[in-house]
């Protein structure tokens, strides 16, 4: 199968409540793992009205090796909920 030209790569997009894109990131998939995110700080998650994060993963290859979304608690700027699906199929979904 040919793949498109993210490899090794991590592509996030983050959006408001009114789907509004509000943050997007695209970097080294080394470095996803590294630094440090806007939704690392509540305070910046609830400055940027980030209530969701889409993710994609991208493998050395260009396969993608995981998908996810985080959900955010606006009042708070903490995370609420979420859901991986990992390039084997399997499919976690969480709630704190």
């Amino acid at each position: 199968m040919d793949y498109l030209q993210l490899k090794d790569a991590a592509l996030l997009i983050g959006f408001s409540p009114e789907g509004d894109c509000v943050y997007s990131a695209s970097m080294a998939l080394g470095d996803f793992w590294k630094v440090e995110h806007v939704w690392d700080c509540p305070d910046e998650v609830c400055r940027m009205r980030l209530q969701r994060v889409h993710g994609y993963l991208f493998g050395n290859s260009g396969e993608l090796t995981q998908e996810f979304v985080n959900v955010f608690d606006l009042a708070t700027g903490y995370y609420m909920s979420g859901w991986a699906r990992l390039i084997d199929g399997t499919y976690r979904q969480d709630a704190i």
